[in-house]
């Protein structure tokens, strides 16, 4: 019986002194010992002490504390800690995407100096004979330009009719890269030649006709080609 009398070894912590003021409760017997006979009813008190003027506080407390649950936990704080963590986790486990300055960086849309062979690039063109042929149909040429438009043309042979820039007349080759403004060509002589789309015109052979670009009006990315409507506007001739 000594060693319930003892603090250290009691089951209940002791309140703290503004707790026990606001109750009521003497600060020195707040916490009974684990079998005394005192008892010190701590929530009719504190309920009392705690009800504004014009409130009874025993109607108060058998009307809305007396045999009544109450959750002590804050269960929106719950519930948005949840759901910050839920958050974090998925962008720790989101892949990192490289930045358009990180890729150039990296020289990621280079072509490597090994790889720049015609014959690398043949099975490529082959693939795109295939895909613009059943893309080509039955369907006229005059019916088939507006197709074109939005075709890809990795792979396709073309050829640079006229320029403002005389070096890149003739130039003809494999399609490696296009971008918003260039076209990446290997030439039959393992060359890579980047001609800019601008104030060039390029003719393209399908089937049994020939097709002339303008690459004033062909300066878009390949994936804004296939959404967009194509209106037909005035030529001026290089």
């Amino acid at each position: 019986m000594e060693n319930q009398n003892r603090p250290e070894l009691s089951l209940y912590s002791r309140l703290s002194e503004n707790v026990s003021i606001t109750a009521g409760l003497d600060v020195e017997l707040d916490v009974e010992a684990v079998g005394s006979s005192k008892k010190q009813p701590f929530i009719p008190g504190y309920v009392e002490n705690s009800v504004v003027d014009g409130f009874e506080a025993d109607k108060v407390f058998s009307q809305k504390v007396k045999n009544k649950v109450f959750n002590l936990d804050n269960p929106s704080k719950a519930v948005a800690d949840a759901k910050d963590a839920q958050r974090r986790r998925k962008r720790a486990n989101k892949a990192k995407v490289l930045t358009a300055k990180e890729k150039r960086q990296l020289n990621v849309y280079d072509i490597p100096l090994a790889s720049r062979k015609y014959e690398l690039f043949e099975p490529l063109h082959q693939l795109w004979k295939g895909y613009v042929e059943e893309l080509f149909g039955n369907a006229n040429p005059l019916a088939f330009t507006q197709k074109l438009l939005k075709a890809d043309f990795h792979g396709a042979i073309i050829t640079v009719a006229r320029s403002k820039c005389p070096t890149f007349i003739g130039v003809s080759g494999i399609v490696a890269q296009e971008t918003e403004n260039v076209f990446k060509i290997i030439t039959p002589n393992n060359a890579l030649r980047v001609v800019p789309k601008v104030n060039s015109v390029f003719t393209i052979h399908i089937k049994n006709s020939l097709f002339t670009l303008h690459g004033n009006q062909f300066r878009y990315r390949a994936s804004q080609r296939s959404s967009k409507k194509f209106k037909s506007r005035p030529t001026i001739d290089l």
